[in-house]
């Protein structure tokens, strides 16, 4: 199966299939070793059944992030065509999943440029508002002070966004945002 980066197209969906494979996998095996120590010596007190408990917690964070992917949506194809084309020199990460303490935050695109970071969400129930504050004290806190955040639910006004935001790039000087990139993906599944 072939590794897609995080932040690219398709990637929700292998590490979804991936991560059902592994947590399948562990749990077969934990269920294997378990039983078959049970049988074996005629009674769950040994040394492999209290090792097949302590397995569960790592099969348990597995399942989870497994059950979180499936919560979440790719970009649609119609989405990724029309941001390609208006992407420009603008630079950006598709398909983010972030998780705050009470919320999770679907975005299907994300760019940033000139102290703005601009992210696009098919999903009408993301709160914006709140995946905007999420966004903005995870930046500050990573030394990303200043950044304007906005989250959009209309394609065609994402887009014009990305458009004048390809404007400001192009009058403005160069600044290295290779850092912000990084922080977006470290937060994101």
């Amino acid at each position: 199966m072939k590794s897609i980066k995080k932040g690219c197209v398709g990637y929700i969906k292998s590490r979804r299939i991936k991560y059902l494979m592994i947590t399948l996998l562990l749990l077969g095996g934990d269920l294997f070793m378990f039983f078959y120590a049970k049988w074996y010596f005629g009674s769950n007190k040994n040394l492999f059944s209290l090792f097949a408990a302590l397995i569960c917690l790592p099969i348990a964070k597995t399942a989870v992030e497994t059950i979180m992917l499936f919560r979440a949506r790719g970009c649609s194809e119609e989405a990724e065509k029309q941001i390609t084309q208006h992407k420009g020199s603008v630079d950006g990460l598709f398909e983010l999943y972030l998780t705050s303490y009470s919320n999770s935050f679907q975005l299907s695109h994300v760019a940033y440029a000139c102290g703005n970071v601009i992210a696009y969400t098919e999903l009408a129930g993301t709160k914006g508002n709140l995946g905007e504050k999420h966004i903005r004290e995870i930046l500050s806190n990573n030394g990303f002070k200043g950044y304007n955040v906005k989250i959009f639910y209309n394609l065609d006004k994402y887009i014009e966004r990305l458009d004048s935001l390809n404007r400001l790039k192009e009058q403005g000087e160069e600044e290295d945002l290779s850092g912000l990139g990084d922080v977006l993906l470290s937060i994101s599944l």
